[in-house]
């Protein structure tokens, strides 16, 4: 049973551990995890069922490409922390800083499934865009850190996946070959499971 308050000490230092690997195994270790989002005095809480991994200044597709830039700041903090960026002046989406402190790894949060006793309809956090919508996510929180006092999004321990899909990032037109995204086959929340027809990968969990 999830709490409504941080994550314990213990839990914390797990997922602090998670959001510390490399851009790739942070992406798909945070498939199963929930993002507790505090607003208003609701609580929602949403699994995550897919990510993508974005690997730094040598990525193409990547923010951090451009090098630190006020917007980019967040990327280069410490391990979970929120970089939230807006697309075409509309959408926004969720991205967290992994890796390590100073380094700009981070992996979008594509997809999520609200969890029993939501508000949410089943698939209101399918694709970036929509989860940010559904939860109340903007740029606002761009710099603010999941295990920050009195955090407004907050991470949790969850389900992991039995089977992993893997295959392209979604929605980019540089290094879009790359297998960078990774979402829960199992779940109808992933926003777009087999894009331009392309036979994916379905890989047994590790984490």
């Amino acid at each position: 049973m999830l709490a409504t308050e941080r994550p314990p000490a213990d839990e914390r230092s797990r997922l602090l551990a998670l959001l510390s690997r490399p851009a790739v195994e942070a992406a798909r270790g945070l498939l199963g995890t929930v993002l507790v989002r505090r607003r208003r005095g609701v609580v929602e809480r949403v699994r995550i069922v897919e990510t993508e991994a974005y690997l730094g200044p040598e990525d193409p597709a990547a923010h951090a490409r451009a090098g630190r830039t006020p917007r980019t700041e967040p990327l280069f903090g410490p391990p979970g922390t929120l970089y939230v960026y807006l697309v075409y002046g509309m959408h926004c989406c969720l991205n967290l800083s992994v890796d390590r402190g100073g380094f700009p790894g981070c992996v979008l949060i594509r997809a999520a499934e609200p969890l029993p006793g939501s508000r949410l309809a089943p698939l209101a956090c399918s694709g970036p865009g929509r989860l940010c919508r559904a939860l109340g996510i903007d740029t606002r929180l761009s710099g603010r850190h999941l295990f920050e006092a009195h955090a407004p999004l907050t991470l949790r321990e969850g389900r992991a996946p039995e089977v992993v899909g893997v295959g392209p990032r979604v929605g980019i037109t540089r290094a879009a070959e790359r297998e960078l995204r990774f979402y829960d086959s199992a779940s109808r929340a992933v926003s777009n499971p087999r894009p331009g027809g392309v036979g994916l990968e379905a890989r047994r969990s590790r984490r």
